[in-house]
């Protein structure tokens, strides 16, 4: 029973995985604004994260962020430059925070997201400063990726074609790999088996 197991394992370990590690992208925001305001185009996908920190020394700041896709909309609470700390390094206000995190949907959170960057002096708006970022499709699936980026219906049939014969042909020698893995592992399982029933006689 424990070799069908080893053998389980060892073939989900030999079949290929498809999707992307998440990302978290920083977003320092100072006196003069996001840095950067714009995250570069191609940096993040559905599930990855950014943090916005406030690193404005300007005395009484607060900042605000707001972030806005096709009217869908989040804003963080009121962003300090330092929390106070007890003795024990604990904060002394647990609603103080320092850090907004932003978290973009795994499903249907691609495209351009705007962000608004307010920041209060002594709880009177003093500027407004913008960015964005353009979240890219997480794609899973190879053959929904090839119907998104191509336009031409003439170059759409021939590059599914070749995409679906490489993707055929990438996952049957993944498929053979994993049983040939098993077959070894049954071979080399046997064995043993074996060898254990000769030392017992």
């Amino acid at each position: 029973m424990r070799i069908l197991a080893v053998t389980l394992c060892l073939v989900m370990l030999a079949s290929p995985v498809v999707g992307h590690e998440l990302q978290i992208y920083t977003v320092i925001v100072n006196s003069e604004g996001g840095q950067p305001a714009d995250i570069p185009n191609g940096t993040l996908k559905e599930g990855d994260s950014v943090w916005f920190w406030m690193k404005d020394t300007t005395e009484n700041a607060t900042l605000v962020i707001e972030i806005e896709k096709d009217g869908a909309t989040a804003r963080s609470g009121d962003l300090v430059f330092e929390c106070e700390l007890d003795e024990n390094g604990s904060k002394v206000d647990e609603n103080c925070n320092t850090r907004y995190d932003f978290v973009f949907n795994s499903l249907n959170s691609a495209g351009v997201w705007n962000f608004t960057f307010l920041t209060y002096a002594n709880d009177t708006l003093v500027k407004t400063s913008y960015g964005s970022v353009d979240i890219q499709v997480d794609l899973h699936d190879e053959m929904h990726n090839d119907s998104h980026h191509i336009t031409d219906e003439n170059e759409s049939t021939t590059t599914k074609e070749s995409t679906s014969d490489t993707k055929l042909s990438t996952k049957s020698k993944a498929g053979i790999m994993a049983v040939l893995s098993l077959f070894g592992i049954l071979f080399v399982a046997s064995q043993m088996g074996e060898s254990t029933t000769f030392e017992e006689e």
